[in-house]
């Protein structure tokens, strides 16, 4: 590796390391809050929070790493362009595409950390985030609730106990409220009742013994029933305690590429609705080629500025990187309702920026003085188009 391409690289990984920091305290601000918001409103351990944190954490490099990688490559060349480095390089026989060979390497190597994320440490994240959740809302119930106190934090619920066994975390004197029906509301007086949990499907739900339910609608007669039972066992929706506040992910993200092909297949075999995994499984591995393929952007784009320098390359990644992903979710729409094919929609995005920076690479090596004119201007003839290394 010659002088320069470390030079060159020493600077992009500061500028990438800068964006990275600034862009997923950006993405992540609003679940920042929200964890913050569980230490302090519900007593969650600050271990137990980092834990929430470092999950969460892979699922917005995904995004953020591409972004940081077109902000460096911006951020350096459009340095080296602005204090006349590069037209001085050029005079000494290098090409724009010899420049950029630091540049696409670095593309490269974060191209491979982003799959590796993608294909490997995303499943497991999402996974274990939601097995953790889980834990605390399950403990959240069994230990949170308070005895001769009107208990809201089960969404549509309101849960009264006379008494929790400490040991057993049984309930006794269960007084129970379920306005989740609007057109019905049920009153529930028990016994006894206990929490129960199925963690593999990350269920939880309330085991009523000896009681009474009463009903009031407008479609009953009379608008009044009154049930007994000896076994009454209730969903309980866990959305308001824990898991809404942090948007649980999607489930096929917690997929690998094989399980996601083999989702596919079932659901095709069953003739229901299979784009989605399909979908998922392009969108896997196209947005990591971004990252090679912004850097290849990023190179003639960054040698053209000449105004705005640090501060207009940040406008120009963040604003690239929204219409990359903002195609992204456009195509995601049309795939899953099988309107478009999967692999289309999903390498799209990134079929368009291999153009624009080709072509942008390929007007430069004119060195024209601003970036429109390597867009609309006339390609260089063999002549004009200076001295190749």
């Amino acid at each position: 590796m010659s002088l320069l391409d470390r030079a060159i690289l020493k600077e992009m990984t500061v500028a990438f390391i800068l964006g990275l920091m600034v862009f997923t305290f950006v993405l992540l601000t609003n679940k920042i809050l929200r964890l913050v918001e569980l230490i302090v409103n519900k007593g969650v351990g600050i271990l137990t929070v980092l834990q929430l944190f470092l999950y969460i954490l892979p699922y917005s490099l995904v995004v953020t790493i591409p972004m940081s990688v077109l902000l460096a490559t911006l951020a350096t060349f459009t340095r080296l362009g602005t204090d006349g480095e590069i037209l001085a390089m050029r005079g000494a026989g290098l090409s724009l595409s010899r420049l950029s060979r630091p540049a696409v390497g670095f593309g490269l190597v974060a191209s491979v950390l982003t799959l590796v994320i993608t294909i490997w440490i995303l499943p497991f994240s999402n996974h274990a985030f939601k097995n953790l959740v889980f834990r605390m809302t399950h403990q959240q119930a069994t230990v949170g609730i308070q005895e001769g106190v009107f208990n809201s934090e089960f969404e549509g619920l309101i849960l009264y106990v006379e008494h929790v066994d400490p040991k057993t975390s049984r309930l006794e004197g269960v007084f129970l409220v379920d306005n989740r029906n609007p057109a019905e509301r049920r009153v529930v007086v028990a016994r006894s009742g206990q929490f129960t949990s199925d963690p593999q499907n990350l269920r939880m739900g309330l085991s009523l013994s000896q009681g009474s339910i009463h009903l009031s609608a407008a479609e009953l007669t009379g608008g009044y029933r009154l049930l007994t039972f000896s076994d009454y066992q209730l969903s309980v929706d866990v959305g308001r305690s824990l898991v809404d506040p942090m948007q649980r992910p999607p489930g096929e993200q917690e997929l690998t590429l094989a399980e996601l092909r083999e989702r596919a297949a079932a659901l095709r075999a069953q003739g229901r609705n299979y784009h989605p995994p399909l979908v998922e499984f392009h969108k896997k591995l196209a947005i990591p080629i971004s990252c090679l393929l912004f850097a290849l952007v990023g190179v003639p784009l960054g040698s053209r500025i000449r105004k705005g320098g640090r501060g207009l390359s940040l406008v120009i990644s963040a604003g690239s990187a929204l219409g990359y992903y903002m195609l992204i979710v456009a195509g995601e729409g049309l795939g899953d309702r099988g309107l478009a094919p999967e692999a289309l929609v999903m390498w799209l995005p990134n079929l368009l920026i291999a153009l624009g920076g080709g072509l942008l690479l390929f007007r430069g090596e004119c060195y024209p003085a601003t970036f429109r004119e390597a867009l609309f201007a006339p390609a260089p003839s063999a002549s004009a188009a200076g001295p190749r290394s």
